[in-house]
């Protein structure tokens, strides 16, 4: 039985990717869950930021992508981009050129 590449009962995360500057080949990117407290009733959302390894350096903030659990590439780098989900809007800064999205560190400065 032959299977493409996936683990079976690998961790798979969907989330945002915050930023993709820092490093080579890394994105950081924040996973958030719901959960209702168990006295309170009250739903509280759990974010949880993950080192990511994005082989192509292709992704930007705000780029909608799905994470899976593999080998430790670093000390905190154990997930890889396996799809993207949804990717945020480009434009081309005027000043730089360089290609960014609403969520870039650039574009947030500029407000």
């Amino acid at each position: 039985m032959q299977f493409s590449g996936v683990r079976l009962g690998a961790l798979r995360l969907v989330g945002r990717v915050v930023s993709n500057r820092e490093m080579d080949k890394t994105a950081k990117v924040v996973v958030t869950r719901m959960a209702e407290h168990p006295k309170f009733k009250k739903v509280l959302k759990h974010r949880k930021t993950y080192l990511v390894h994005d082989e192509e350096e292709a992704r930007l903030p705000g780029d909608v992508v799905q994470i899976e659990a593999c080998r430790p590439l670093s000390k905190r780098k154990s997930f890889k981009i396996i799809d993207v989900l949804r990717e945020a809007p480009r434009f081309t800064d005027p000043l730089t050129g360089k290609l960014s999205t609403p969520f870039s560190e650039s574009a947030r400065k500029k407000r």
